[in-house]
């Protein structure tokens, strides 16, 4: 309620965009966004009937429509948005709607409907004309949402296309959030294709990016990074991923979000046959109150594994009984419907009722083949985007044992000569082989050109190599009209440390400070070391007061820590400035220093700007 009060008394202040826009450019978590919207719905009606629509456009986002009665409420609350946006005239806020309502029913499994919704906005040119930074995001986000129906579909090409678009789209918006998003949207389809190191390689990419964003950005990639392992087959690196984001998860999300990694956690020590540990965690989500008809089928179903794994065939009946009441099993992910299916085929096999175990090992055999079947459609435009056939190939072979049904599978290999499957496999080898020598003569060439630009002791930009970046920032910022910032810093009473325990203590300071500052900063800017205990950041197109913001997150971080295994305390001095448009990277380094110079003089530990 206070923190309620405090957003509504400073709401005059405060532009209705710049705090959604706050939303959407990754510097709120779940909390307050939802509290961002309440202040915003508290003070509707504006006499400016486009921030009306403004906040009509946003709350579209905050719906669910898992149920049929939020749907409904849905149904009544857009056929209100759409009157209050129209009455705007704005363009984009339309356009915004829309892609939200997009949203929604692929949210609901209905991807044609989607697609017919979306396409036209989803295409609109990037060029040649320019277009606001709202409707490049507008764009971006209308890609994003079709490049997730394409995946639902099979349609990998597609999604890969609309990736593609969506983080051009997010680039030309300037939004480094989304973009960071974006890729992860890529690793979803590398995902898909059962490319799990280069999905597992992209997550790592987009959560190194999206590390400077909100708190909960941490652990949704973490998530997926950790089901990425998971349809590896790597468990045992899956589970203690899940099991470290249960704090922030419990914090910032539902009941229905928590129970999703609760039963997940048990599905997988079932899995691992561990079934007391499976056991806990079950009894943990029985003391959950979640409502979600997805979370809802995802517990029956690990449940009645548990009890299947377990020899309770009374009890698994009553969790399958219950998998076929819910109205939307068949719109559910594709994945979900094959552990239903190999599920229902065990236990029928164990209650005797051979029909529908054939029945079930059929359905699951028939999608199986349609996977293996739509391979050739699965060659995207990046080279490395490879389908695992083997995988396949093995569960197919599983599948056609258990189900004793031969005639298809042995067809289909009849018709498959030796020799085009020899002269395949020598052509992939001849190709992989080259690939693998051309990469690697790039990468010595990339690394030993990165040596001569990177500082041996921390792996940052050396002194040339940060001065060289920091006289291009200032440059183009003398272009663009957009002003660069500089933060000198200075670890104070470094000496003290290698006179009293020896300059490889000295060294695990610097390198346990230099990541400290690494993680402070956006990927856009850049820090390096330019002496000992030195070092400077450059922080591109950002203004005064945001430099010292950073310098201040800086400084408490590195005050508050221990740092290396002698658990030394250590401070840090800062000098920072602005630059100039009339004063050359020399001059305006030269001033940094001065402010240095003074922070030291003025007792350490301390900011002078």
């Amino acid at each position: 309620m206070f923190f309620f009060l405090i957003f509504s008394t400073n709401l005059l202040a405060n532009d209705v965009s710049e705090m959604i826009n706050r939303v959407y450019h990754g510097h709120t978590t779940t909390i307050e966004s939802k509290t961002i919207l309440n202040t915003l719905e508290a003070g509707m009606p504006y006499d400016n009937s486009v921030d009306n629509a403004r906040v009509m456009a946003f709350k579209c986002w905050f719906l669910e429509t898992d149920t049929a009665q939020k749907r409904y409420t849905f149904k009544s609350f857009f056929t209100q948005a759409t009157q209050v946006v129209n009455r705007s005239g704005s363009k984009v806020l339309q356009y915004s709607l829309n892609v939200c309502e997009g949203s929604q029913l692929y949210n609901q499994g209905l991807y044609t409907q989607t697609i017919a919704k979306l396409s036209p906005i989803a295409e609109l040119a990037l060029t040649p004309q320019p277009r606001s930074h709202e409707m490049y995001s507008v764009i971006g986000l209308a890609n994003k949402v079709l490049n997730r129906v394409y995946v639902a579909q099979g349609r990998y090409k597609l999604a890969f296309a609309a990736a593609q678009q969506s983080y051009q789209a997010y680039y030309l918006a300037e939004n480094p959030y989304e973009r960071a998003l974006s890729l992860r949207e890529i690793a979803d389809i590398h995902l898909a294709l059962y490319n799990y190191d280069l999905a597992i390689e992209q997550f790592q990419r987009a959560k190194s990016e999206l590390a400077v964003f909100n708190v909960q950005e941490q652990y949704k990639i973490t998530d997926e990074i950790a089901y990425a392992y998971e349809q590896k087959g790597d468990i045992n690196k899956a589970i203690p991923l899940y099991l470290s984001i249960f704090d922030p998860v419990r914090k910032f999300e539902d009941d229905d979000a928590f129970a999703y990694l609760v039963i997940k956690v048990a599905e997988l020590y079932t899995q691992l046959s561990e079934f007391d540990k499976a056991k806990l965690y079950f009894n943990q989500a029985k003391q959950l109150s979640f409502s979600s008809e997805w979370i809802m089928q995802l517990h029956a179903l690990a449940h009645g594994e548990w009890f299947l794994a377990t020899g309770d065939l009374a009890a698994a009946k009553r969790e399958n009984e219950m998998l076929t009441q819910f109205e939307r099993l068949q719109t559910r992910p594709m994945g979900f419907t094959k552990r239903y299916l190999a599920f229902l085929s065990q236990l029928s096999a164990q209650l005797g009722n051979y029909k529908q175990q054939v029945d079930a090992q059929d359905q699951l055999l028939r999608i199986v083949n349609g996977q293996v079947k739509s391979v050739a459609d699965r060659v995207l435009l990046s080279e490395r985007l490879m389908f695992n056939f083997n995988q396949q190939n093995r569960e197919i072979a599983r599948l056609e044992e258990v189900a004793e049904i031969k005639g298809e599978l042995l067809d289909l290999a009849l018709d498959k000569s030796f020799w085009q499957r020899t002269a395949l496999a020598f052509m992939c080898a001849l190709f992989l082989f080259l690939t693998v020598y051309t990469y690697k003569q790039v990468q010595h060439k990339k690394h030993f050109k990165l040596l001569a630009l990177k500082d041996e002791l921390t792996g940052i930009a050396n002194r040339r190599a940060i001065l060289d970046m920091k006289k291009r920032a200032i440059s183009q910022g003398k272009e663009t009209g957009k002003a660069s910032s500089l933060i000198s810093i200075d670890i104070d009473h470094f000496k003290a440390v290698n006179d009293e325990y020896g300059h490889d203590v000295g060294d695990e300071l610097i390198k346990s400070i230099v990541n400290t500052l690494s993680h402070s900063i956006r990927s856009s800017d850049q820090v390096g070391r330019v002496g000992g205990e030195e070092f400077l950041i450059v922080l591109e197109q950002q203004s005064l007061p945001h430099a010292i913001d950073v310098a201040q997150r800086i400084r408490r971080s590195i005050e508050l820590q221990t740092h290396t295994a002698k658990n030394i305390k250590a401070t840090v001095s800062m000098g920072v400035v602005e630059v100039n448009a009339t004063e050359t990277p020399e001059e305006a380094a030269k001033r940094a220093d001065l402010n240095l110079y003074e922070a030291k003089k003025s007792g350490r530990n301390t900011i002078v700007a």
